[in-house]
């Protein structure tokens, strides 16, 4: 009877993981950032970027939003262009299921082809809340 309690607070507590997902520090997203070649001067405005489309949430997922899109990660990646939901498509060729989950290797590929596209005006969030204001300073995530 004990050893059964135990598997099932252990699936309670899988689950519920997997259900809210990492909130990223700052400082692991420097790293993070800096390992896919994102030059240290863009750094902070990709993280204030982050801090505002999902409030550095790994596995957020909102929507519908307009044309029934949903959007993934941290980087809360639109499925109305960008990539397919349950299938591999998009511009990033991905599917969008993929962004909403604790590695954001494949995130930070996806969002640097938006960027390199449209820039950082591709998303609402850096626009209200980053541009022509005050970045994070990330001096305190040294090498």
């Amino acid at each position: 009877m004990k050893k059964s309690w135990l598997i099932s607070l252990f699936l309670v507590v899988l689950i519920d993981d997997r259900v809210i997902g990492k909130i990223l520090t700052e400082c692991e997203i420097v790293q993070q950032l800096q390992q896919a070649r994102i030059s240290r001067s863009d750094i902070s405005s990709w993280i204030c970027l982050m801090q505002s489309e999902s409030g550095l949430n790994t596995n957020l997922i909102t929507g519908p939003k307009t044309a029934s899109s949903y959007s993934y990660g941290i980087f809360q990646i639109n499925s109305a262009k960008w990539c397919s939901r349950g299938h591999s498509g998009g511009i990033c060729k991905k599917r969008c299921e993929d962004f909403a989950n604790d590695d954001i290797r494949d995130d930070i590929a996806c969002a640097k082809k938006i960027q390199s596209l449209e820039g950082f005006k591709a998303w609402d969030g850096w626009v209200k809340n980053c541009k022509k204001k005050p970045l994070p300073n990330i001096q305190k995530c040294s090498r």
